[in-house]
C-alpha cells in the first residue's frame, strides 16, 4: 500500500495510542491529557471522562463503556460518555499491576488485560528488558494472573473462536499464543510466527481480521503488517519517512463491514485509516 491512500480523522489529540471504532463510524481513542477522545464520522472530536494519568489501550463493553488501560497510573478505568468513571482492576492476586497497557473483552465478558511490567520506571524496562509482564483475567467480580513473565507484554486479542490468547511480547520482538482453557486458564507458552518479527519488530497493537490475519503495529519500525493464518509476516504499508504514521500502536477495524483500519499512535495528533481486504473481526460492541 502506498501511504497516499492513507486518510486521517479527528485532529487535536495528544498520544492517541488506543483507538476504536463504534457502528456509528466515530471513534473512542485515548488522550494523554488524561481522558478519552471521541471523534464524530465527519472529523469533529470531543473529549470526555476525568481518568488522569495517561490512557492507553482502550476497548467497549456490551454496555458501550469505554475500558481504558491507564498506564499511567496503574488502573484499569471503564467510563461513560458523560464522564463517569469506575476503577475496575489495581491489584491481582496480591500484586499491584502498575502498568496495564491493553484491554480486550470476550464474548463470555470476561475482561483481559496486559500488565507490561511491575516496576515504576517503565523506560527503564524498555532500556533493560526484564520478564516481569503479565496477563490478568478479570471473570466473576475475580482478578487473577493467567500468564506472566513477559518481556513487556503489550497488545492482546483472542481469535475469533476464542481458543487461543495473543499477545504481542514488545521486548523479545514476537507474538505470544496460548491456548484458553474451560475455567479461563491458560495453557503453555507457543511463539507464533517469525522470532523475532524483524529487526525493528518490537510489537505494540494486534486485532484479528475475519481471514484469520493477526494485524499488529511497529513503532519504532513505523509499520503496519499482519501474520497469516499459518504465521507469515507481510508488510502492508511502511512509513519510514513518517509522513501519515507517527509510530503505529494500535489497530482497530470498522466503518462499513469494518473494513477499514483505524490506527493509535504515540506521536500523531490525528488518527491515520485505510481500506483493508478483508472485515476486521467482530467485537462484542458490534451490533452487525
Amino acid at each position: 500500500m502506498n501511504v497516499s491512500e492513507v486518510k486521517t480523522m479527528g485532529h487535536g489529540l495528544i498520544r492517541p495510542e488506543g483507538v476504536m471504532a463504534l457502528d456509528d463510524g466515530s471513534l473512542y481513542t485515548a488522550d494523554a491529557r488524561g481522558q478519552c477522545a471521541h471523534i464524530h464520522p465527519y472529523g469533529r472530536t470531543e473529549y470526555f471522562g476525568d481518568l488522569g494519568g495517561a490512557p492507553n489501550g482502550v476497548c467497549l463493553d456490551t454496555t458501550g463503556r469505554c475500558i481504558v488501560a491507564n498506564i499511567g497510573n496503574g488502573q484499569v478505568q471503564a467510563v461513560t460518555r458523560d464522564g463517569r468513571h469506575e476503577v475496575l482492576l489495581t491489584h491481582a492476586d496480591g500484586r499491584r499491576m502498575r502498568a496495564p497497557n491493553f484491554p480486550f473483552v470476550d464474548s463470555q465478558d470476561r475482561l483481559w488485560v496486559s500488565n507490561s511490567t511491575e516496576i515504576d520506571d517503565i523506560d527503564s524496562v524498555l532500556r533493560q528488558p526484564r520478564p516481569d509482564g503479565s496477563v490478568v483475567l478479570i471473570a466473576g467480580g475475580r482478578a487473577r494472573i493467567v500468564a506472566d513473565g513477559i518481556y513487556f507484554a503489550n497488545g492482546l486479542t483472542l481469535d475469533q473462536e476464542e481458543k487461543y490468547l495473543y499477545v504481542a511480547q514488545t521486548m523479545r520482538r514476537n507474538i505470544l499464543r496460548y491456548r484458553i482453557l474451560d475455567d479461563g486458564a491458560l495453557g503453555p507458552t507457543e511463539v507464533f510466527g517469525p522470532d523475532p518479527l524483524a529487526h525493528l519488530g518490537y510489537p505494540d497493537g494486534i486485532a484479528f481480521d475475519e481471514a484469520g490475519n493477526l494485524w499488529v503495529t511497529f513503532p519504532a519500525w513505523n509499520v503496519i503488517g499482519y501474520l497469516t493464518p499459518i504465521g507469515q509476516l507481510v508488510v502492508v504499508l511502511d512509513d519510514s519517512r513518517r509522513q501519515v504514521l507517527q509510530r503505529p500502536s494500535n489497530i482497530c477495524f470498522g466503518g462499513p463491514e469494518r473494513k477499514t483500519a483505524y490506527i493509535g499512535s504515540l506521536d500523531g495528533t490525528t488518527i491515520p485509516y485505510f481500506s483493508v481486504p478483508h472485515p476486521g473481526m467482530r467485537l462484542v460492541h458490534h451490533k452487525k
